[in-house]
């Protein structure tokens, strides 16, 4: 097991190690002085004295799986007098609007309003190369690349004057008059710390969970913002099978893995621990008491109060999804336990555009590359909202099926455009779900302006939207994908002949340094409805981000990429 992972090179070199080491070292450094200052303009210089703030990790680091060039996911604990708006973001009561005196160039100048907040500060230190505020996220965070490291850094405040050193996170107590954000940051950290008194082998878990993240990546099921696995529930479903065959090998862990989790009868949730409610008045996950638990359809529970389902996000296309790749890694198990295949099958990458005959194409544009991550990223976080409005609009008659990556058509500028990828076909007949009014199509199409029109509003309502920001959502037939997600390249392969008998030129026939792939051949038998498509208007007078439906034989070329 140790062996294939460090095939895939899972596994991060030594100076990567100790460069994160220095990263949160100096970090730390950093949000000290800060505290420190913050402290003596908001309280007076007798309390700066002793003030102190806490740094702790979680996700992938913390678990002890992380890979090479990973991001760090960290977070700071601060006393009750520090602000996250005004003293983290530096926000000062500003809207993100345009016209607004925070916003510069289009974009939310968070260094503008408060010189001496946390954001301000970072932005100055030389090392720090990017730094992005997320201050509407659902986990409030700042977003920056530190000495070579992605970092994601979140802010909760306590209700206490002083934030002791070692301060006990593991406390329920630790909640009282904590916002929302703030509860799921923290929860974050306890999972992760109490997943290891969970198990009853740490390092076989984390190499069993190393191979899952694998093999999620490699098969286009990870991502827990479109409604497949995360990190979280990934590492839960491996904890559980660890509990449930304690003295199991890391190689045998795997195999189970796939053969519990293929056999397991969803919607039945997956709980390490018994759920306690410790009368906190916090939300816990209980279908008895909240009917709208019930609706969850892969229920994997974190095992820290207050307990969550962490896979919420989950749609009826993407369980099926996920079941038929569990369902497919438990034959290939199945078939290497018998010696008739190696570990390398189980990886094997899935050539996402050789599945579906129909897409819907998603082309994010921006003004600026700053402008574009933070557009392309909230647009991306509201893609499963496109989903279930689909699934709705046709009666869950349509399969959606999201591409997990980004993509870039090198014909374009980088830094202002980004592309994603929906596969379509009729759902299986078991998948269809009875509603109470039919669904939106005619003959062997599917009119999805409903399902486009909502989304263009939930796009709409960014906070930090400006003019500049775009988004256009076109149905096309696998025949006119954009020739670099679908074509092989020619001049690859002729170049590899080349080098073959002695190509004096030394070329290799590549284009824009990208790589080739074998063209896909599409699906046998009646492909799924094609998509009825018209221009959407604008409403209420004012411009909405632009969401452009076209056949794909009026787009311009067919071009357009966590």
């Amino acid at each position: 097991m140790a062996q294939v992972a460090r095939g895939f090179g899972l596994y991060e070199p030594e100076e990567e190690s100790r460069r994160r080491e220095e990263v949160l070292g100096r970090l730390y450094e950093i949000l000290q002085r800060w505290i420190k200052a913050t402290t003596e303009r908001n309280m007076g210089a007798d309390f700066a004295q002793e003030a102190h703030v806490e740094l702790f990790t979680f996700g992938s680091y913390r678990l002890g799986v992380h890979t090479p060039g990973s991001d760090l996911d960290t977070l700071c604990i601060g006393p009750r007098h520090v602000s996250r708006d005004r003293d983290f973001f530096g926000r000062m009561g500003s809207t993100g609007e345009v016209g607004d005196p925070a916003t510069a160039g289009g974009v939310l100048n968070l260094c503008g309003e408060n010189k001496e907040s946390l954001y301000c500060l970072l932005e100055g230190v030389e090392d720090v190369e990017t730094i992005v505020g997320v201050p509407e996220a659902i986990v409030p965070e700042i977003k920056m690349v530190f000495l070579g490291v992605e970092i994601d850094l979140a802010f909760v405040s306590l209700e206490l004057d002083v934030i002791p050193r070692g301060v006990d996170v593991m406390k329920p107590t630790i909640f009282r008059n904590l916002d929302d954000a703030s509860t799921k940051s923290l929860n974050g950290v306890r999972v992760a710390a109490y997943l290891f008194d969970l198990v009853p082998n740490v390092e076989s878990f984390r190499q069993v969970l190393r191979c899952i993240k694998l093999w999620s990546k490699v098969r286009g099921v990870y991502s827990n913002v479109l409604g497949f696995l995360g990190g979280i529930n990934m590492a839960i479903l491996v904890a559980r099978v660890c509990q449930l065959y304690p003295n199991a090998a890391p190689s045998t862990l795997l195999q189970k893995f796939f053969t519990v989790w293929d056999m397991w009868k969803w919607p039945s949730p997956v709980l390490l621990a018994p759920i306690v409610d410790e009368g906190l008045g916090l939300k816990i996950w209980d279908p008895r008491r909240n009917p709208i638990d019930k609706r969850d359809l892969m229920p994997i529970i974190t095992p820290t109060y207050p307990c969550q389902n962490s896979t919420y996000n989950v749609t009826v296309s993407t369980l099926h999804i996920m079941k038929q790749e569990l369902s497919n890694a438990s034959r290939v198990c199945a078939s290497v336990a018998k010696g008739e295949e190696k570990w390398d099958k189980l990886f094997e990458r899935v050539d996402f555009f050789k599945l579906h005959k129909n897409f819907l194409q998603i082309k994010v544009t921006a003004a600026s590359a700053e402008e574009l991550k933070k557009w392309s990223g909230f647009v991306f976080s509201r893609l499963r909202k496109m989903i279930e409005q689909i699934e709705d609009c046709t009666a869950g008659t349509l399969h959606i099926h999201p591409c997990t990556e980004e993509f870039q058509d090198p014909g374009l500028d980088a830094s202002t455009h980004c592309l994603y990828y929906m596969g379509l076909k009729k759902a299986p007949k078991d998948l269809i779900r009875t509603r109470m009014y039919a669904p939106q199509s005619t003959g062997k199409s599917f009119d999805l302006n409903a399902a486009v029109d909502i989304f263009r509003r939930i796009l709409y309502n960014f906070k930090e939207h400006t003019p500049t920001m775009d988004c256009f959502v076109s149905s096309m037939k696998h025949k006119d994908l954009p020739s670099f997600l679908t074509e092989p390249k020619k001049e690859e392969k002729k170049g590899e002949e080349e080098k073959k008998v002695g190509n004096e030129n030394g070329e290799d026939g590549k284009e824009n340094g990208e790589s080739g792939a074998k063209r896909p051949r599409t699906e046998e038998g009646e492909g799924p409805p094609a998509l009825e498509s018209k221009r959407g208007g604008e409403e209420d007078g004012e411009k909405q981000p632009e969401v452009k439906r076209a056949r794909a034989e009026e787009k311009e070329g067919a071009n357009g990429s966590a």
